[in-house]
C-alpha cells in the first residue's frame, strides 16, 4: 500500500512539471471592429485571434460563442453566423474570463430589383429614376450612381439630373450586392413638330416649301430634319422640305427630328387642267406636216365604251395618235442633223396599245419596238417632247439617227390622266 502511494505521487508531480513547461497565459481574444453584415440567410464564419503571454500553444483554445439576440443571428459553437431577420446584434467570443465581440447587421436579401429606361429632355431638368424593389422595406437603403456624369447625374435618392446630350448608364445597388441597370438618354430640340404649306393642294409639276415649328411654335431649321413622302409617285420631298409633286394624288409628307419627334402633311396633287379632247392631234388622215411617209399623222380621238382591264374607277378615255409632238420630235432630230422619222401607222397602232397599257402597268415591260419613250401626267405636246429632251436615255432614243420610222400616241381619261409613247424603228 505504501508503495501505491508513492507512485501516484510521482505521476502527479511528473504532471504538473509538464504543464509548468507549456504553461503559455492567454491575454486577449480578438475579432474583426468592422461590422459583419449578412442578408438574411446567409452565413458567414467567425475566426478570432488570440494573444499569448509566453510561447503559444500549438493548438488553438477552445471558444464559446453566444449571440446578443438570436433574433437577428444565430451562432453555433464552430462560430458560424446566420442571419435570422434584419437588425443588429452583437456575437460574443470567450475563453474562459478572456472575450471579444463583433457586430452583426443583418439586411433583406434581395428579391427583385429593376429599373426603367430614361430619356430626358435638357430643358426640363431633373426626373425622379423609377425603381421597382422588392422587399419594399429595401427601397431607401438602395445606392444610385451614373457611369458618365457628363452626361448624367443622380443624387442618393434616385434624382437624375441631365447635363448635356448623349446616353450613359444609371446603376442601382441594394445592400447585398443585388444591381439594377438601365439607359439614359439625354436629347434636346423640338417636343413636338408641326408641318405647314402656302397651299395643300398643287398641280402637278409645281413645288410646295413646307414650313417646320416645334411646340412653342418656333422654327425649325428643315435641314435639320429627315424628310420622307408616303407615295412618291404623287410626291417627292428633298431635304430641304421642298415638295414637288408628281402625280395626282394624296402623300403624306412627313419630317422627322434626330430623337423621333415627327410631324407629318398631306398634300394633294391635281392634273393640270383638261384639254380639248382634240388637243395636239389632227383631225384629218393626212401625213404630218414636215413627214415624208404616209398615212395617217393623227385620228379623230373617240371615247372607248370601256376602260382596259385593270384600270379600275376610270370609266372612258380617248387614245389618239400625237402629229404635234411627232413634229416636235423631228425638230429636235434636224437641230443635231439627224434626217426625219417616217410616219408609220403600224407603229402608230402599237403605240396606241401601248398607251392603254401603261395605264395599267407603267413600265417597259411590253414594248414591242426596237426603242420607245412613254410618259404620264404631261398634258400637251410640248411638254411631254420637253420632258424627254431634258432626259438623257429618253433624248438619245429621239435623236438616234439608227431609227427612221416612227409614231407618238396619246391616252387622256375621264380624271385628268395622260400617258403618252413614242415608239422607234
Amino acid at each position: 500500500m505504501k508503495k501505491k502511494t508513492l507512485i501516484f505521487l510521482s505521476a502527479a508531480a511528473a504532471l504538473a512539471l509538464a504543464l509548468s513547461a507549456c504553461g503559455a497565459k492567454l491575454t486577449a481574444v480578438t475579432l474583426p471592429e468592422e461590422p459583419l453584415t449578412l442578408a438574411v440567410g446567409a452565413t458567414a464564419t467567425l475566426e478570432p485571434e488570440f494573444a499569448w503571454e509566453g510561447q503559444a500553444p500549438d493548438e488553438a483554445p477552445a471558444v464559446s460563442y453566444a449571440s446578443a439576440d438570436e433574433t437577428v443571428a444565430t451562432v453555433d459553437a464552430a462560430g458560424v453566423v446566420t442571419g435570422v431577420a434584419a437588425g443588429e446584434t452583437t456575437i460574443t467570443a470567450a475563453v474562459g474570463e478572456v472575450s471579444a465581440t463583433r457586430t452583426v447587421v443583418v439586411e433583406l436579401a434581395t428579391e427583385t430589383l429593376t429599373v426603367e429606361e430614361m430619356s430626358l429632355h435638357l430643358a426640363d431638368g431633373a426626373a425622379q429614376a423609377q425603381v421597382t424593389v422588392q422587399p419594399a422595406e429595401l427601397a431607401d437603403q438602395l445606392t444610385f450612381m451614373t457611369g458618365d456624369e457628363a452626361i448624367a447625374t443622380v443624387d442618393a435618392s434616385g434624382l437624375v439630373t441631365p447635363v448635356k446630350e448623349g446616353h450613359t448608364g444609371l446603376l442601382i445597388l441594394a445592400p447585398d450586392g443585388t444591381r439594377g441597370k438601365a439607359m439614359i438618354t439625354v436629347w434636346s430640340g423640338p417636343k413636338e413638330l408641326t408641318l405647314a404649306a402656302g397651299d395643300t393642294e398643287a398641280t402637278v409639276g409645281d413645288t410646295v416649301a413646307l414650313t417646320a415649328a416645334d411646340e412653342t411654335g418656333a422654327a425649325v431649321d428643315a435641314a435639320t430634319l429627315t424628310w420622307s413622302s408616303s407615295d412618291e409617285a404623287v410626291a417627292t420631298v428633298d431635304a430641304a422640305g421642298v415638295v414637288t409633286v408628281t402625280g395626282a394624288g394624296e402623300a403624306t409628307i412627313t419630317a422627322e427630328t434626330a430623337y423621333e419627334i415627327a410631324g407629318s402633311i398631306t398634300l394633294t396633287g391635281k392634273e393640270a387642267a383638261k384639254p380639248a379632247a382634240s388637243s395636239g392631234s389632227s383631225s384629218s388622215g393626212s401625213t404630218p406636216a414636215g413627214l415624208t411617209g404616209t398615212g395617217g399623222g393623227s385620228t379623230t380621238p373617240a371615247p372607248t365604251g370601256d376602260a382596259p382591264e385593270g384600270w379600275g374607277t376610270h370609266g372612258w378615255f380617248y387614245v389618239t395618235t400625237d402629229s404635234t409632238a411627232f413634229d416636235l420630235q423631228n425638230q429636235l432630230r434636224a437641230a443635231v442633223g439627224a434626217a426625219a422619222l417616217t410616219w408609220d401607222d403600224s407603229l402608230a397602232t402599237i403605240a396606241q396599245s401601248r398607251c392603254e397599257g401603261i395605264a395599267v402597268d407603267f413600265s417597259h415591260n411590253g414594248v414591242q419596238t426596237r426603242g420607245e419613250n412613254i410618259a404620264q401626267g404631261y398634258a400637251d405636246a410640248a411638254s411631254v417632247v420637253a420632258a424627254w429632251q431634258a432626259s438623257s436615255g429618253h433624248y438619245q432614243n429621239m435623236i438616234n439617227t439608227s431609227y427612221t420610222r416612227g409614231a407618238i400616241a396619246h391616252m387622256y381619261d375621264g380624271d385628268g390622266c395622260h400617258f403618252w409613247v413614242a415608239v422607234f424603228e
